[in-house]
């Protein structure tokens, strides 16, 4: 063959590669993985000798080569560079031939070229993957905004319309129970009307809360307090449970500017999940400590812990794992509401059949959230 019949016949095989190369890209559907998987095996059929290539390509920690990748002696390579930052490499070499020492094989400028070119192509073809990925996450964090919005303006509707009857039922009802002259099944009946009304009521309150209906009242607050006065209330309701609750309270923990009424809110929903957490009984633990600019209120049980899964909708509004009639799912809902607004943030942390931890970190000073 002489030398014009092979680099025609060279120039047709880099040719071939570029073409399947893009067919490649445009059919994968955006798929990274098919498409370097597809590019290892397209780049040894356009080298000087296809039978004797092996190619690979290195994204960060991940590798992906053909099969006798690591017995090739002689290799080249090109970077992989997306916005100015080397991200990988394309790699291509020789395995020796048995009986040969490899000296006669030599790689042709025009596979030098070739690969820094497959190796630009890919790289626009990942950047523009990766560009549409955020974007397709910009447009689910935006429909999940919005629907937070549409779901505030209807739980505050609801909670209007509602507040005013069962603020009357709830009125009448404390009436007739003031008046007397009643049997005792009507006694009965009356106060399950009255202990109906109240709960609906706290319902309705958190309604108001997690569509900010109802205002702050900002003063300066020590969490120490909260807890003492929340625990006082409801720490013997758990012992018949089985369920034990500990305090470790940092005694010169510094006061901060928040609302008494929601950080009382707070802590509420997150003891009251971690009882549902623990059937069986359990341990709560709740601590208060100063870390750096900012006091973290901390709530950890030895319940049944969380999946992954279930983590991730744990702050979404109505999203309950509890049955029908046993939880709203608004409590955390509330409680993110409540944070965001006093300008903190959640930590979460949970174990299957280890338990949970809810870090609320405010801070001291009141001031834009980051």
């Amino acid at each position: 063959m002489n030398s014009s019949d092979f680099k025609l016949r060279e120039r047709v095989k880099e040719l071939n590669c570029l073409y399947s190369l893009s067919k490649v890209a445009f059919e994968s559907k955006n798929n990274i993985d098919t498409i370097i998987q597809k590019t290892i095996e397209i780049l040894p059929e356009a080298m000087q000798y296809p039978k004797l290539a092996e190619a690979s390509i290195s994204i960060g920690q991940n590798d992906h080569a053909t099969a006798r990748f690591n017995r090739i002696k002689r290799m080249i390579e090109a970077e992989l560079v997306i916005d100015g930052r080397k991200y990988g490499k394309v790699k291509v070499g020789y395995r020796i031939p048995a009986g040969s020492d490899g000296k006669k094989i030599a790689f042709l400028q025009e596979e030098r070229s070739l690969l820094k070119t497959v190796a630009r192509e890919l790289s626009l073809v990942l950047n523009r993957i990766s560009i549409e990925e955020d974007k397709a996450k910009l447009q689910i964090q935006l429909q999940h905004v919005e629907r937070l919005a549409f779901v505030g303006e209807l739980s505050a509707g609801i909670a209007h319309e509602l507040n005013e009857p069962l603020g009357r039922v709830l009125g009448f009802a404390q009436l007739i129970k003031k008046a007397g002259s009643l049997n005792e099944q009507q006694s009965e009946d009356l106060e399950r009307i009255i202990k109906a009304s109240l709960y609906s009521r706290e319902i309705i309150k958190k309604l108001m809360i997690f569509s900010r209906q109802m205002p702050q009242q900002i003063t300066k607050v020590n969490l120490n307090s909260i807890v003492e006065n929340i625990l006082y209330f409801i720490d013997v309701r758990f012992q018949s449970r089985g369920i034990t609750i500990t305090k470790q309270l940092d005694p010169a923990l510094p006061e901060i500017h928040a609302d008494e009424v929601q950080m009382s809110q707070v802590l509420v929903n997150l003891i009251t999940n971690s009882v549902y957490a623990m059937p069986k009984g359990g341990e709560i633990t709740v601590t208060t400590r100063r870390r750096d600019s900012a006091i973290s209120l901390i709530v950890k049980d030895t319940g049944t812990g969380m999946t992954p899964e279930i983590k991730s909708k744990i702050f979404e509004p109505f999203f309950t794992t509890k049955p029908v009639g046993q939880g709203t799912g608004l409590g955390l809902s509330v409680v993110q509401g409540i944070v965001d607004s006093h300008k903190g943030k959640i930590l979460v942390n949970s174990t299957i059949n280890q338990g949970s931890k809810f870090e609320i970190q405010l801070p001291l000073k009141q001031g834009r959230k980051k």
